[in-house]
């Protein structure tokens, strides 16, 4: 037998599963939008005050600072002179053949990957 049958409390029935329903999607779905607007109001308020503290700050610059200045006048003499590429900047190494090797090996990608790979990221659609 059908909850919606043709009687009057069947009506009742359905329409209080119904209004139940809608109340506890209504009720998720606001404690759901609070959720998101609290952890919009919060990483808003922490960007606000990275430029509060940022706006501090006397010298905008980098070659404004005066340690930078020395820096440079004791240690690396001139900007891209050989020592201040040593020191300050970055370098990149070829890694491909290494990444060969663990493929032949059957290390990399990690066994566990396949199983993962398949699943999207909980932020994509």
């Amino acid at each position: 037998m059908s909850i919606l049958s043709k009687t009057r409390r069947g009506f009742l029935k359905g329409a209080l599963i119904l209004s139940g329903g809608l109340m506890l999607g209504i009720r998720w779905t606001s404690k759901a939008y609070a959720r998101v607007m609290e952890i919009k109001d919060t990483m808003s308020t922490r960007i606000k005050s990275v430029y509060a503290e940022d706006a501090r700050f006397p010298l905008q610059a980098s070659q404004d600072n005066v340690q930078v200045q020395r820096l440079y006048k004791d240690l690396y003499k001139k900007p891209l002179s050989e020592p201040a590429e040593e020191h300050l900047h970055t370098k990149w190494f070829d890694r491909s053949q290494s990444i060969k090797d663990l493929r032949a090996k059957g290390v990399y990608p990690n066994p566990r990957f396949a199983r993962f790979s398949k699943l999207p990221y909980p932020y994509e659609d």
